[in-house]
């Protein structure tokens, strides 16, 4: 089965951040969608332009055209559209008419069934009209009222039709796997690039999911969380290492294992370094670090062992998602990873993946710039790994 394509709906009424999203997306992209709102806004002019600026990307105009059908979409197949949709709900006549436009310029027809009562077989008969593909659409009013268009596209690809099948509606990052494992040849996306913080990031993201390619997915996600973290923080989490008479390091769950990590690298560049809760773990006192890692800075162990250490007189480091929580109340540096809107949830990532491996690779960035600052030999450090394994 060959890779469904990815397909961005422009939706601004805006011509130049249509063009600019364009620009951001366009590695990922395999068809730049006109929609209906901006086609109307903008007219046949902004067809030419985005052809011309990236002429080996598909344009589909999202003209849903309901009557005159050859008449409507002949001007802009001939201005360079490759795809023109049409409402199914339109009639046998007005598809028959922006099917014979398509054929005349070499293009194709999208038949939409939006609102369609009898979607199956208003697609047969598509079809058999000379249709190229069929959309399965769930406009934004309906999206709103909690539908989806799962169900019709299972209904659709089972007819097995010669055509291609494009699905719409609210689909992103953690529904498009499911949409691609139900036949979609198509797969359009809106607001899950066009509202994200970064679309090529979406864009990226997306794409790689399409493809199956989960590493590349994981590593595109981390890198963005990574990227929106403050430069700074290495620096400065090693000026309170290097101050620190000795480290604290705590965690719960996969936390915790992130904790396991750093103190044992903190531990081989000659840091005296403890994990809280290991039996040989000393008490804390006045002049020693304490670093918490905490995706939610509420954890109610992590909270009570902050306390306490605040009592002692201990520095007190939180590594987190968040700049307000109950801990990072009591920090004396709250080192916050990305940004609270990179911790949406994400099918393949669950709870709290993106945090972990994140804060993991903050924590082994750390660890290199400390060696590279002190210029800190391997030889050295693996005279402190352990020898009795």
């Amino acid at each position: 089965m060959a890779r469904p394509l990815l397909q961005l709906a422009l939706d601004s009424l805006d011509v130049d951040q249509t063009l600019k999203l364009a620009g951001q997306t366009a590695p990922y992209v395999d068809i730049f969608e006109i929609g209906t709102p901006c086609i109307k806004h903008n007219g046949i002019g902004l067809v030419t332009e985005l052809k011309k600026r990236f002429p080996n990307k598909l344009i589909l105009v999202d003209l849903k055209t309901m009557d005159a059908g050859e008449y409507e979409a002949t001007p802009f197949f001939a201005a360079g559209a490759d795809i023109c949709t049409v409402l199914g709900v339109s009639g046998r006549a007005t598809i028959a008419g922006v099917v014979k436009a398509a054929n005349a310029h070499n293009a194709e027809v999208q038949v939409d069934l939006i609102n369609v009562p009898d979607k199956v077989a208003c697609a047969q008969d598509a079809a058999k009209l000379g249709a190229h593909i069929i959309g399965v659409h769930t406009g934004l009013d309906a999206q709103a009222a909690g539908q989806t268009p799962f169900a019709d596209l299972q209904a659709i690809s089972k007819l097995k039709l010669p055509v291609r099948v494009s699905v719409a509606g609210g689909i992103n990052q953690s529904t498009v796997r499911q949409v691609v494992k139900t036949g979609a040849d198509i797969i359009v996306v809106g607001a899950a690039i066009y509202g994200a913080p970064s679309p090529a990031d979406a864009a990226r993201e997306i794409r790689d999911l399409v493809e199956g390619k989960h590493h590349k997915f994981i590593m595109s996600k981390l890198a963005g969380v990574l990227e929106s973290t403050d430069a700074s923080y290495q620096a400065r989490l090693t000026a309170m290492l290097d101050r620190a008479s000795r480290v604290f390091i705590a965690g719960a769950g996969r936390s915790g294992l992130v904790a396991k990590f750093f103190g044992m690298r903190l531990m081989h560049g000659g840091y005296d370094a403890y994990i809280v809760g290991e039996v040989v773990t000393p008490s804390i006192r006045k002049g020693d670090l304490f670093i918490v890692i905490s995706g939610s800075g509420e954890t109610e162990t992590m909270l009570a062992y902050t306390k306490r250490a605040k009592e002692m007189g201990a520095n007190i480091a939180l590594i987190t998602t968040k700049d307000s929580s109950s801990i990072g109340d009591l920090a004396d540096v709250v080192f916050r990873i990305g940004t609270p809107e990179q911790y949406r949830r994400v099918v393949g990532m669950p709870m709290g993946t993106t945090f972990e491996l994140s804060t993991l690779m903050f924590l082994e960035a750390t660890i290199a710039h400390i060696i590279h600052t002190k210029k800190i030999p391997e030889e050295q450090m693996r005279t402190r790994h352990a020898n009795l394994e």
